[in-house]
């Protein structure tokens, strides 16, 4: 038998040696029943099957899986309150990811994240165990958009190998090579830090799991590090300038704003500690200009602004590129009646030379 680990081969190992057991038995003259030889082994079957059975499931079909623990999430009889926190927080922050990565990668991210079919893969008792898998959504999502889902699974997939960059004072050196890209980084963390018991709920720990990256744990002491960095977050490498675009809600309560139609750039993401959450509310959908630090990625295309200043555009402003184009219509204005001008006062003098020039007739 070539074993791999799964609760069918577990429970096959068991079955093997109970019969072996029985057929032993016969051989040796034994008088065993058939009750005696099960009794030895069906606690280990039973086992497996309440346990093993569920969360092999969970993992095999799980894109991401959460793993609590606390004594609200005691084995066979969890919390109803932790529970129902683990479903809220998973869907709520899957979602909150997804449209923050879609809109830095350019696309219309609330709209996308609204229409995710966020399923649950399954619940599995010792302490609390869901998985969680996203399905394509084909009636809602263009063909245009299967890229960004392989995209966002990719990113939900590594949320584990970002958990392992917090140190018990801030980050991990190689954070900034594992994601180059400043604004996927500032994202993440956002994602993470949300995704922290706070213990409330009776869950102390969260562990992350995925195929691909393996698996992690969040807790209160995660929390704090990730607030931290969060609220005071590094600007090394940064750059001055200055952006014009329309200001849309990305994260109000972490102070975190997009620019989109950023021209040359797209989308931007903005960090605003100072900004009120009722002075953002009045900017939602305006032009605005936004001057301060930002960050770039590996394309040198600009990533993240630290917003020192942010200036609305009142609406009928002409914005720098369309002042710039109608400055040059107006001087090609000028210029053209100038040159019709300069050309009809050449053909009057050409008019009034030829006539000083005739001879009078007789």
């Amino acid at each position: 038998m070539i074993w791999d680990g799964t609760p069918t081969d577990t429970m096959r190992v068991f079955l093997e040696n109970m019969v072996a057991e029985g057929l032993l038995a016969r051989e040796s003259g034994l008088n065993v029943t058939p009750q005696q030889i099960v009794a030895a082994t069906i606690g280990q079957i039973d086992k497996i099957a309440r346990e093993s059975y569920p969360l092999h499931q969970v993992m095999s079909q799980s894109d991401i899986v959460f793993h609590a623990e606390g004594p609200g999430a005691a084995s066979g009889m969890p919390w109803l309150s932790a529970l129902n926190w683990l479903g809220r927080t998973a869907d709520g922050n899957l979602r909150k990811l997804s449209a923050a990565l879609f809109d830095i990668l350019g696309s219309e991210g609330a709209s996308l994240a609204k229409h995710l079919d966020i399923r649950l893969s399954g619940l599995a008792p010792g302490s609390l165990w869901m998985g969680v898998k996203l399905l394509p959504v084909a009636a809602d999502m263009l063909p245009a958009d299967e890229p960004l889902m392989r995209t966002l699974a990719d990113n939900i997939g590594r949320l584990p190998e970002i958990i392992r960059f917090i140190d018990d004072e801030g980050l991990r050196p190689g954070y900034e090579e594992a994601v180059p890209d400043p604004a996927l980084r500032d994202v993440q963390l956002a994602t993470l830090y949300r995704f922290a018991p706070t213990g409330r709920m009776g869950i102390h720990t969260l562990e992350i799991s995925s195929t691909g990256s393996g698996s992690a744990s969040l807790s209160q002491r995660e929390r704090v590090v990730l607030k931290e960095v969060i609220a005071k977050p590094t600007t090394k490498g940064s750059h001055e300038g200055a952006f014009i675009g329309r200001m849309q809600e990305a994260d109000l309560d972490k102070s975190r704003m997009h620019l989109r139609g950023v021209d040359g750039v797209g989308t931007l993401r903005c960090v605003m500690p100072t900004l009120t959450k009722e002075h953002a509310r009045r900017m939602f959908g305006g032009m605005v200009r936004a001057k301060g630090r930002y960050q770039v990625g590996l394309d040198g295309r600009p990533r993240l602004l630290f917003v020192e200043d942010v200036t609305p555009i009142e609406q009928g402003t002409l914005l720098p590129a369309e002042q710039a184009a109608r400055n040059l219509a107006e001087e090609a204005a000028v210029n053209a009646a100038n040159t019709a001008l300069s050309k009809a006062v050449r053909l009057k003098d050409q008019a009034m030379r030829t006539k000083g020039t005739s001879k009078p007739r007789d």
